[in-house]
């Protein structure tokens, strides 16, 4: 089974799911570069030889022709975390009018083309973002849902507001499921939530399968039989539907809760369940998304400040082996030979921040295959 990366950091897919072969990554920063080459055999187009691993820079100029030219066969599966500034609230918010929300949209055209090429027209796509995604003010998630389904307008969510933290919608192109996962529930220590879209292209995958449990959301509370106000209804353009909340729990898709123990995105509250000997109460051990500079590193893109974790009695700076577990890393993973030298600290935060969470990863595409396989 053939995987290419877009906006591929640091390869948390590459770690998740080693039984992938892994042909082409994309990545424009440096140092994440750096970390493809020396862990996975990433070649630059000046060095690579057909049957290498390819490692682009822009993303934008990856299409099928650029693949065909250097012998890299098209892939069964595409994930990409395209750039969330635009759609954080550390990056203004500004979405779609942002150059960095606009590769979002890239990347719809990206897959479109790559399912025309194919001659079996399949692909299985994973796609990650900030949950602010779904509250931007241009609608950017229904831009985006409606390029990935063929619909001719932008697609509008069930209440006319901002989209639920989980849903489905269908149309002439492919079919689409998300949900907002926190990390924090895949073994990891950190309040981590973001948004994971599965699209299928031409049957290749099942969305709801990958992403919807039978039994109840991992890590959630017992169901109430009392669902209370929950996002749900239908959105149409032409052909495509919007499965909310509501329907996909009465399809016994996906788990309910009583409004009071969830929150706007149907999350329930954080469980501290962690345990460390330098700590004396367990409520401490979930550290929040490696911070930096007052906000959320990962959130903010830029990696700015140093990741820091307060214990009662004091704060203290986390070690890059403490993120590197924060995001289920191998320890050392980004501690490479950087520029003839050790790889310094400040790269390593900013690359480990704005990477997923391998485990969380791993949970989408151990599912993926299986969908696939079946």
């Amino acid at each position: 089974m053939i995987g290419w990366t877009m906006c591929s950091g640091i390869g948390a897919p590459e770690v998740a799911a080693p039984w992938m072969d892994w042909r082409l990554a994309s990545e424009i920063e440096n140092f994440p570069r750096a970390v493809l080459q020396e862990r996975f055999g990433y070649k630059l187009p000046d060095d690579h030889n057909q049957g290498d691993p390819l490692l682009w820079a822009d993303m934008t100029e990856v299409t099928p022709e650029l693949a065909r030219s250097r012998g890299v066969p098209l892939p069964d599966v595409l994930v990409a975390g395209t750039p969330c500034q635009a759609f954080s609230v550390a990056g203004l918010r500004k979405g779609t009018e942002d150059l960095r929300g606009n590769l979002t949209l890239k990347f719809v055209e990206t897959c479109h083309a790559i399912v025309d090429a194919r001659p079996d027209a399949k692909l299985a796509v994973l796609w990650e973002n900030v949950p602010g995604v779904l509250s931007d003010k241009g609608n950017a998630f229904g831009c985006f849902l409606g390029g990935l389904v063929g619909a001719d307008d932008a697609l509008l969510s069930p209440d006319g507001g901002s989209w639920p933290g989980v849903g489905m919608v269908s149309g002439p192109r492919s079919r689409v499921a998300w949900r907002v996962l926190d990390a924090q529930y895949f073994g990891v220590a950190q309040r981590r939530r973001r948004v994971f879209v599965v699209v299928d292209f031409g049957g290749a995958v099942d969305p709801a399968a990958v992403l919807f449990e039978r039994q109840g959301l991992r890590g959630n509370t017992a169901p109430s039989r009392s669902t209370g106000k929950s996002p749900a209804g239908t959105v149409t353009t032409r052909t495509c539907r919007s499965v909310g909340a509501q329907d996909a729990a009465e399809e016994h898709l996906i788990q309910t809760f009583d409004r009071q123990s969830q929150d706007e995105y149907g999350t329930a509250p954080v469980a501290s369940t962690c345990s460390a000997r330098d700590y004396k109460s367990a409520t401490d051990l979930v550290t929040h998304s490696l911070r930096g500079e007052g906000f959320d590193a990962i959130e903010d893109g830029t990696g700015r400040g140093t990741p820091i974790v307060a214990n009662g009695y004091a704060v203290r700076r986390l070690t890059p082996g403490e993120c590197h577990s924060l995001q289920g890393f191998p320890q050392g993973h980004c501690a490479i030979t950087y520029r003839n030298k050790p790889a310094a600290d400040g790269p390593q935060y900013k690359a480990l921040g704005n990477s997923m969470a391998v485990p969380v990863i791993k949970w989408i595409m151990d599912r993926m295959k299986t969908s696939m396989d079946d």
